[in-house]
């Protein structure tokens, strides 16, 4: 009897630049490995795979043999190999070139290794635009999966979500399957009879010729999902559900969806509109209207309107870059970048723009992703580096002093580059500074994301969490809470993490009030400040000052052309008629300076006297005229005051969600320079930092540090 169902099912395995290796490494055995196992033992089950270029790049440095096995399954044709963005990006959020050649890369690392040339790609996070099919046709792609939801926005039936579609842009086409919503909740968390009950309905639901339905789905949620080691492995779920695939040959089929689009004609001509997944263009919404975006449809889905929820959708994916400051500055540098190796060629550089464009840290749902600092260094890092590498190729020296608006905000910043440092500063907003890179040693000083609300917080505010548990359970079903009182650590920033950001607070302030964000301040960094640039021998000087409140703030950065340092100079006035008594905090926000593959733990400021541990509880430092601020790097960033000044740090953690729930993550460590001023009317206070790298001694983690990612 020919098979009624024909079934795919497609796995991607991915793995972020700049994870952890102990983390890649139980993945591996919690899934991958176990996957690779059972389709080895159950030749009568056919997949589709896509394992991204990063998670390649490990497993041939770690665990070479998986890739010679995977090469047996591919050469017994039980197998069809993915290909997609080497490094995994968002592909629309790149240039043409870029996506082009990303997919290239991996398309020549599947033709190496595995004998195959890949006609279909994994389309990362199933980000859908129209603009998609000529670079995709450019890089040799046939065919790509996206959502069901993608189909249902624009009217195509359920029923007729059997096979796949053909959409074309200018003329270039490719072939599009709509993965099913209803599988991916369904599989592996329903009985597996259950599971196969349901196949069975379809086959005799669908009237046209050769029917299809299609998985696409995480491959880490077969073991690595919390709690789902025990129940997809040691319990057996995928062991029965391969079985019973292979026992129901007669009416069942699996088939890849290359050999599918061989086989069978589409069912016709579409176009799809921008979009993603049902979650993530929930997730890309701005908080508030996230949570009310939530609360409507599931009140459409209780009273079982699925006639009207099913044309509902949230956002759009792009979204993302306008909702993080820091997500879009990452990406407008990518852009910055790539408009230099338009000029210069250095494969080198175009790597590491490569790699920094992963797409984990440009996002945020139910995974960690831009709340995962280690990721988030990873990318800064190689987009210092390949900014540096386009820089040497193009031959620069000297300072450089570029002024246009470089993050797309509507408002100019000065760029200031030397072969040593990068520093960007945002005049009109807040006279701050986003980058500050230490360019020989490929770190970003800055990379501090802010804390800010996000519509998770309304479960953990109003107590619709739950614990974490053994129970196996669907990451995308309710929140969990990875440790107790969360909600009384629930902190919003006002105003982004930066370097040069000045307040004026009362003299009375203290640093915890200052964490907690409770200080009353009589000036804050925000605002519109007047700049002044200009080229002095042996470097540049940029001059900024605000007036606020009857404050006038001055600030002097020197730059030289040599060297890994720099200077400011402050310039407090009182512009009132009465003296007055103040604290003048100078806060920066570092992202300590870590090793490649030291204890990222470590945070310290360290002093003649001692110290304090950057991700312990809020401290203050009396008195200091020097200090050093390091972690697990051999280095660190070392501050010279004029006069001695106490020295304020408190941790900068937030509460975000992951796949094991919501959790505390330390995202960097805020360092103020403060002082107390008694001012007359009129007069005013000066002083100068001076900042620049030093070496420094190992130093061991010690527990109490900073907070696990």
């Amino acid at each position: 009897m020919k098979p009624r169902l024909y079934l795919g099912l497609v796995l991607h395995n991915h793995q972020p630049v700049g994870n952890y290796g102990f983390v890649v490494e139980q993945v591996y055995q919690q899934s991958y490995l176990p996957m690779l196992e059972a389709l080895e033992r159950h030749p009568g089950v056919r997949v589709a795979l896509h394992n991204s270029g990063s998670l390649f790049d490990w497993i041939l440095a770690n665990r070479p043999d998986y890739v010679t096995r995977l090469r047996g399954l591919c050469d017994r044709g039980q197998i069809e190999m993915l290909t997609g963005g080497y490094y995994e990006p968002i592909l629309p959020m790149i240039p043409d070139a870029d996506k082009v050649g990303q997919i290239r890369k991996l398309s020549a690392f599947i033709e190496e290794h595995f004998r195959q040339t890949p006609t279909g790609l994994w389309l990362t996070e199933r980000v859908w635009e129209p603009g998609l099919p000529a670079p995709l046709a450019a890089a040799g792609v046939q065919w790509s999966l996206v959502d069901d939801a993608h189909f249902r926005t624009v009217g195509v039936p359920e029923e007729a979500l059997d096979g796949y579609y053909v959409t074309e842009d200018q003329g270039q086409r490719v072939k599009l399957f709509a993965g099913s919503q209803r599988l991916r909740y369904t599989i592996p968390w329903h009985d597996v009879d259950d599971v196969i009950s349901e196949l069975r309905a379809l086959s005799h639901s669908r009237q046209g010729g050769a029917p299809y339905v299609v998985l696409g789905d995480d491959g880490e949620k077969f073991g690595a999902w919390p709690t789902t080691y025990a129940h997809v492995w040691e319990k057996g779920w995928i062991e029965r559900f391969f079985s019973a695939i292979e026992a129901e040959h007669e009416w069942l089929e699996t088939i890849t969806p290359g050999d599918y689009a061989r086989r069978f004609e589409a069912r016709g001509l579409v176009y799809l509109p921008a979009a993603s997944y049902a979650e993530m263009m929930e997730w890309a919404m701005p908080a508030a209207a996230a949570a009310e975006y939530h609360r409507a449809t599931a009140a459409i889905e209780a009273e079982g309107r699925e006639d009207v929820r099913k044309y509902m959708r949230g956002g759009f994916w792009r979204t993302f870059l306008a909702k993080y400051p820091e997500a879009n500055d990452m990406h407008k540098r990518g852009l910055r970048i790539d408009r230099k190796l338009e000029s210069v060629r250095s494969n080198e550089a175009r790597d590491a723009l490569w790699k920094a464009q992963c797409n984990c840290p440009y996002w945020h749902g139910v995974f960690g992703g831009l709340y995962l600092r280690n990721i988030r260094a990873a990318t800064l890092s190689n987009l210092v580096r390949a900014e540096r590498l386009a820089d040497e190729a193009a031959g620069a020296v000297g300072v450089r002093v570029g002024e246009q608006d470089y993050d797309f905000d509507g408002r100019d910043e000065v760029l200031l580059q030397t072969p040593w440092l990068t520093l960007l500063l945002h005049p009109e907003d807040g006279g701050m500074l986003s980058e500050l890179d230490v360019r020989q040693r490929d770190w970003a000083m800055l990379g501090v994301l802010a804390r800010r609300r996000e519509a998770y917080h309304d479960a953990l505010l109003g107590g619709e969490v739950a614990a974490a548990g053994d129970g196996v359970a669907n990451i995308h079903g309710a929140l969990r809470l990875k440790e107790q009182g969360l909600a009384d650590g629930l902190t919003f920033d006002r105003l982004r993490r930066g370097g040069l950001q000045e307040w004026i607070l009362p003299a009375d302030a203290d640093v915890a009030a200052f964490a907690r964000g409770g200080s009353s301040a009589q000036f804050d960094p925000s605002g519109t400040w007047s700049k002044r640039v200009s080229h002095v021998e042996g470097g540049v000087v940029a001059v900024l000052s605000r007036r606020h409140d009857n404050w006038s703030l001055w600030k002097q950065l020197d730059v030289p052309a040599q060297g890994e340092t720099f200077t400011v100079t402050y310039t407090c006035t009182n512009g009132a008629r009465e003296p007055r008594r103040a604290r003048f905090v100078a806060e920066w926000n570092f992202s300590v300076p870590q090793a490649p593959d030291g204890d990222d733990r470590i945070a310290r400021v360290e002093t003649a006297q001692g110290g304090a541990d950057l991700a312990g509880p809020p401290g203050a430092l009396d008195g200091l005229r020097q200090f050093t601020v390091r972690g697990s790097a051999p280095w660190g960033i070392e501050a010279r005051l004029e006069e001695p000044c106490d020295v304020w740090h408190f941790p900068v953690e937030t509460v975000s969600s992951s796949e094991g729930g919501l959790e505390r993550v330390w995202q960097g460590a805020s360092v103020s320079v403060t002082r107390v001023l008694d001012l007359a009317p009129g007069e005013s206070w000066s002083s100068t930092v001076t900042w620049r790298t030093v070496d420094v001694d190992p130093v061991e983690y010690a527990p109490g540090g900073a907070r696990e990612a």
